[in-house]
Parts: C-alpha cells; structure tokens; sequence
C-alpha cells in the first residue's frame, strides 16, 4: 500500500486567474470517489477507473488533484483515500503520479472496514498557518459564538465551523505582509490544531509552572463602562488558557457583578494577591483597591470608577516595568475623570511613556487588512499645523519602519504617506505643507533606498482601497487616520503603542456608556488586542534572538 504524504508539506495551490475553469463532470459520474454511504468492497474492475478522461491544464499536462477553481478541498478524497489539495508541483512529480495511478490499478479499493483508511470527512493533522491565530481563520467570529452560545468547553470550535471557515477566502492582507512565514504563531506552541488518533482535538499538556508561556496582563478599565464586559466575554471558559496566562488587574467583587448580571457563571476565576501567587491554569484577578464597599453603576461617570482604572493601571505598569508580566492590555478609561494629582495625562500613550521614560512614541492601530499610525495624536485640530514639521514626520516614519521590522516581521515594509490639506494640497493651491515638508522628506527616503510613498490625498486613499498595497499608512494627524480605520475595521481594530519597550495593546473602542452592562458589546476587538499583544511580545524575542545571532 502505498505511503500518502501529509498535508503540511503540501500546501493548497491556488489556479491562475487567467485560466479557464475546469470541465468538472458530474459527481454521479465519478462511481469510484468515496461519497457520504459507504464504497462496495473490492470487487469493482480496475477498467472503471479510465471511463472518465483525464483532464490536462492549459499546457497539456494532467491536473493531479490540483484544487478546482483555487478552492480547498478538504472534505473530499481522492480516489486512492488522500487528501485532494496535495497536487504535485513540478513536472517530475506529474510523472511520478501518472506512476502511482498506474500502481492503483492493481491494488484492491480501501474497504469501509479498513481501519487505514482515513474515515470520509474526518479532519486532518494540519497545523494552522502562521500569523492565524487559534479560533479564528481571519474571518469575524459567528455571534452565537461570541455570545458564548454552543461553546464547547475550553474554547475550542465545533468542527463544522471549522470545515466552513477552511473554505472561506482569506482576508487581504497589507502587501508585502510576510506574517504567514516569519514566525512560530499562537497555535504551534499551543497545539491547536492538532488531533491525536481518533480524530478528536489534542490537549496539550498543561502546566502550573511559567515556562515559555506568556503572562498577559489586562487592566480594567473604567469599571462602569464595558471594559468588564468585553474582558469576561474574551476569556470566558478559559479559552486562552492554551496560549498565555491572562491576568486581571481589576477587583473580583465587580468582576463578580458583572459575571451574575450577564450570567457568565459558567468558569471560575483565581483571585491572587500578587504576580506571584497567580496559577497558569486558570483566569488570574488581582484586586488592585479596597473594594469592600464598591458595587457598579454601568453607564455612569463616576469619580470612584475612575480612580479605581488608575489604581489598576497603575499596579500593572509596575509588574510590567519588574518584567512580571509580558504584555499589557488597557481596557478603555474615562480622560475626564480619571484625572487626578498623579495623572494628568489625555490617555494611556502619554502616560505610559512618562512611565518608561521615552520621548517619543507611535499610536498604531493595526488589523489584518490595514495599519494606519499618526504624526499628530491626541492634539487639538487648531494645533495639529505647528506640530506638522519635517523632523517630526520623520521621527514617526522611522517609529513605523521599526516597528513593522521587530513587532510585526515585516522585513522591506512599503509605506504610505497621506497629505495634510484636501487633495493633498493640489499642487500648492489648497496648501503648500506638502510641497514644502512632504514631498522633500519623502524623496530623501526613497534616495536611501526605503519604500516610503506620498502624499496621498486621503479621501482618495481610502475610497480607491490604495491602503490595501502598502504595509502601513502614515496620517498627519488623529481623526484623518482614526475615522477611515474605524470605518474599515473596527471591530477588529487594536490600538497598540509602537517605539515603547514594553508592549502594550488596547481594543480600538472606548467605554461606550450607552451600552454597558446590556450584553450588547462585542468582544473581539479586546481578543484581537490580546493576540496582537501575544504576537508582537513573541515577535520582539525573536528578533532580538535574531540581531543577537548576526552579532554574533
């Protein structure tokens, strides 16, 4: 019997665009191909199998199970039991299949009752492509999923789901977006994916101890807000406990509130005192204030909702800056009235970069199909024209490339520029910024050999879907990148902090007041910020492995 090769080391091909659709004959016609009941036993003549033609591809040569129509055939098999999408690639390999078909004729068919034989759709041994993350194949999760209905204990998704996300189209991805083969994602060190003998999703082997396992720590947020919300609904059921170990900087009497008002009774939480004490098996809270005598107002400001998101993020800034933890996540916080004597800052960049003493820093809100980062941030419009100079254009443009490089393995990242004045100033006559800074940053770049491009008109930019070429887009200031970002991708968005020594990722949202505590906010945005926080903190060890090792 012949040895079948497994499916990672074929990866689906796609069919030219340009070529013309295969005759696909009738599946009554093919009497051999193993259907849903189960095939006769052995005695059918070798003969039957040459009654169809063997379809050849534009240069004549036959199509060895390639896809139809550049689509993923995984709940199909072949005529000898194998995976249909393992087609061969060259022309030495074409021969050798001509070969084994030839070999086939002289073999008895597979019978139902041969326990070698793979069972008709059962799901294969394949490891998830890197830069896809567990749970998810870059599409927006099914809301009975997100609201938790038929969720299969430890997160894991029912296999129908899967089959039918296999065949869904991938996402596009910024150009030149090499994630699918830069690093060891999510899923490989946790195993997803993975299935032992009987066809049933693998558990990995858990631990209690931290090993290479990243602890991810996620601040509250403004506890009346949907912060608490968004935070349980992410990891109920302990779904990320495969892939890090989460903990809470919060207070488990709201999260406990919160828990009974949206019946998410389901799984249990670990209250800790410190770091030290948390358990890498379950959902980690860290109370972080007296909260004895504190109970939720959802949709309310309150003054002592805001200093509790302060005492949070206060208590996981310094386990972050002690190396405690490997990321932070914020949940969203009031500016207003979480002000007070010791922060006096418009949001969490600014604060966090007092923190860590860094001058500067990007805000770059990232998704799979778009990252747009900005000169100016939280600066009123009536100032954003002074803070628009050619030094401060190049210190952001050189925050991205780096960024693009250690945190997301983009090796030659191609950016855009966008202009400042509509029309991108319209060759001086509605601005001249661009033709006096712009343009003559962007050219002395270009002569350095970098991929910068500009400047875009951004209503254009955006319209024309031009941001789908380039790895990244630079705007000039907070609402010309924010409300096209948003408006694409908000429910996946994440605003992460480039050029800051730690990591830290927020969901792309804010505390949406209107809706706390209705079980109506959507989660993903904060699970994507948890993944992207994963991602980045695996992607910044390798690279420094990786500059470590050239030095060397």
């Amino acid at each position: 019997m012949e040895q079948r090769q497994s499916d990672e080391s074929n990866p689906t091909r796609t069919t030219p665009s340009d070529a013309p659709a295969p005759d696909v004959q009738p599946r009554a016609t093919q009497a051999d191909e193993p259907g849903p009941t189960p095939p006769q036993t052995g005695n059918q003549p070798a003969g039957n199998r040459q009654d169809n033609p063997q379809r050849t591809n534009r240069n004549g040569e036959p199509r060895n199970g390639e896809p139809r129509n550049g689509e993923q055939r995984n709940s199909e098999r072949n005529r000898d039991g194998g995976p249909r999408d393992g087609g061969p690639r060259d022309g030495n390999q074409r021969e050798g299949g001509r070969n084994q078909r030839d070999n086939r004729q002289q073999q008895p068919k597979i019978g139902p009752d041969d326990k070698s034989a793979p069972a008709n759709g059962a799901a294969t041994n394949e490891r998830p492509e890197r830069g896809q993350r567990p749970n998810q194949q870059n599409q927006q999760r099914p809301k009975q999923q997100r609201d938790g209905q038929g969720q299969p204990a430890n997160g894991q998704r029912p296999a129908e789901n899967r089959q039918r996300d296999d065949n869904q189209p991938e996402r596009s991805r910024p150009a030149n977006d090499n994630r699918n083969g830069q690093r060891d994602s999510v899923p490989q060190e946790a195993g997803l994916g993975q299935r032992d003998a009987g066809g049933q999703p693998a558990q990995p082997a858990e631990t209690n101890s931290r090993g290479e396992r990243l602890v991810i720590g996620i601040s509250l947020g403004d506890y009346n807000g949907i912060g608490p919300e968004v935070i349980l609904k992410a990891l109920q059921y302990n779904r990320l406990q495969k892939i890090c170990t989460p903990v809470i900087y919060g207070s488990m009497r709201i999260l406990n509130r919160y828990r009974n008002l949206l019946n998410l009774k389901d799984w249990n939480l670990n209250g800790a005192q410190t770091i030290g004490q948390i358990s890498h098996k379950l959902t980690n809270v860290i109370t972080c204030w007296p909260d004895q005598n504190q109970d939720i107002q959802p949709g309310q400001v309150t003054t002592d909702a805001g200093q509790a998101a302060l005492a949070c993020l206060q208590r996981a800034v310094e386990d972050l800056k002690d190396g405690k933890i490997d990321a932070l996540v914020t949940a969203p916080i009031n500016k207003n009235n979480i002000q007070s004597d010791e922060f006096k800052f418009p949001g969490h960049t600014e604060y966090l970069a007092q923190e860590f003493g860094v001058q500067d820093n990007l805000m770059f809100l990232v998704s799979q199909t778009l990252r747009v980062g900005v000169v100016t941030g939280h600066v009123p419009l009536g100032r954003v024209r002074q803070n628009i100079t050619r030094e401060r254009i190049a210190q952001k443009l050189t925050l991205m490339m780096h960024s693009l490089k250690q945190d997301f393995g983009i090796e030659k990242p191609k950016i855009a520029v966008l202009g400042l004045n509509p029309h991108a100033g319209e060759e001086g006559l509605l601005g001249t910024e661009e033709n006096d800074i712009i343009k003559p940053l962007i050219a002395d770049w270009r002569n350095k050999g970098q991929l910068v491009f500009g400047p875009y008109p951004a209503d254009g930019f955006f319209g024309t879907r031009a941001y789908t070429k380039f790895d990244a887009v630079l705007a000039m200031y907070h609402d010309q990148g924010l409300i096209p970002f948003k408006a694409i991708a908000f429910e996946e968005g994440v605003n992460f902090t480039a050029g800051m020594p730690a990591v830290r990722t927020s969901p792309d949202h804010g505390t949406a007041y209107d809706i706390a505590g209705k079980d109506l906010a959507d989660e993903t945005s904060m699970l994507q910020a948890i993944y992207t926080a994963i991602d980045v903190a695996r992607n910044r060890k390798e690279f420094v492995e990786l500059e470590e090792g050239a030095l060397k």
